[in-house]
This record gives C-alpha cells, structure tokens and sequence, in this order.
C-alpha cells in the first residue's frame, strides 16, 4: 500500500502549503514573527478589519480558491492512482475491491486535507498581519473607498486585467531577460579574454 501512503502524504503538503501543521504535529512557536508596528491603541479592531475583508471579497476570493483545490489536486494524483492501478502489489492489476479501497483512501485524506486550514482561521491570521500595518484611520479610508462604486468596480475588473496582462508581462520579462544574459554572456567573455594571466612560477 506504499502508493496509498505517498498519496496521503502528497495530499498533506499540498493543504500545508500556507504553513499550517500536520495534526499530530506538535506547534513550533514562531520566534521571527515581527513585532507589531502601530501602536495598540491605534490598530484596527477585529470587527473593522473583517468588515474590509468582505468589503475586498476576501473571504469569497478563499473560498473559491479552496473549492478549486480537490480538483487540481486530483488531477495531479491521476498519474500516481494510474501507476499504481496498472501495477498494483507484487505488480498485479488491481482488482475492483482493491481500486474501490484506493478510491476510499484518497477521498478520506482529501476530506482530512483541505479542513486542515479554514477560511475563518486564515482570516484571523491575516487579521493579526493588518493589525501590524494598518491603522484604525488606514482601515476606514480603505473600506469607504472600496464601498464606493468606483472600488467596487475595481474589485469586479480586478481578475481581468491581470488575466490580460500576464501574457504581456511573461513575454517582455523572458525578451529582456534573454538579451540581458546574451549581453552579460559577451561581455564576460570579452573581460575574460582581456585579462591579464597570472604570472608564472
């Protein structure tokens, strides 16, 4: 069942992405957390930064994404489940009762995985991140801009714009990366070939 194993494990780290532990897993204390910035008195309170987080569809935006993990992640397990049905123990097919408790494995620690971190924990995680750089002032001129229908209108165009601008952006960085190396391949050369050598013994 060596498979099975690898595919629990494989399942873990993909749900572990964010930093969240394996549940037998004893809690490591962070000692480089960095220390708050904004004074107590002048960070925002839970409740305001959670208003903002609707506000930004936050929430809804980690939602979707985690609904969208079973399956990239099940498509990256196909190749593992194949390997494995083809050959089975003792590199036997495997039969339909044994395909069937592969089947029963997976989706159990798939289940297991993607509960590992909820949306409401990543929120108060990242409540305690704001609180550390934003002030209360910061919070309401953020959330009243995203309220207005101009934020609001940029919140729903967000996802386009960056879709149309990613070609764009790969392709400049990969043109001017490549003349930078070729650039930097020639001149390296040529101060190579320059140089003096070392003198002989």
């Amino acid at each position: 069942m060596r498979r099975i194993f690898l595919i629990a494990i494989f399942l873990m780290g993909f749900a572990l992405m964010s930093g969240a532990q394996e549940p037998d897993a004893a809690p490591v204390p962070d000692q480089t957390a960095p220390k708050p910035t904004i004074p107590a008195a002048d960070q925002p309170t839970r409740e305001q930064l959670l208003q903002l987080f609707d506000v930004m569809r936050i929430r809804s935006q980690m939602g979707t994404m985690l609904k969208a993990m079973p399956q990239a992640v099940q498509q990256q397990l196909r190749s593992e489940e194949n390997i494995f049905e083809s050959r089975g123990p003792g590199d036997q097919t495997l039969t339909p009762e044994q395909k069937a408790a592969l089947e029963k494995v997976t989706a159990k620690y798939m289940d297991a995985a993607f509960k590992l971190y909820p949306v409401d924990e990543m929120l108060d995680d990242l409540v305690a991140v704001y609180q550390r750089h934003l002030t209360r002032e910061d919070v309401e001129a953020i959330t009243t801009f995203y309220q207005t229908p101009a934020g609001q209108h940029l919140l729903e165009n967000q996802p386009a714009m960056m879709k149309e601008m990613m070609p764009e952006t790969t392709k400049k960085m990969q043109d001017r990366a490549r003349t930078l190396v070729a650039s930097y391949s020639k001149e390296l050369k040529d101060a190579l070939n320059t140089a003096s050598p070392p003198p002989s013994k």
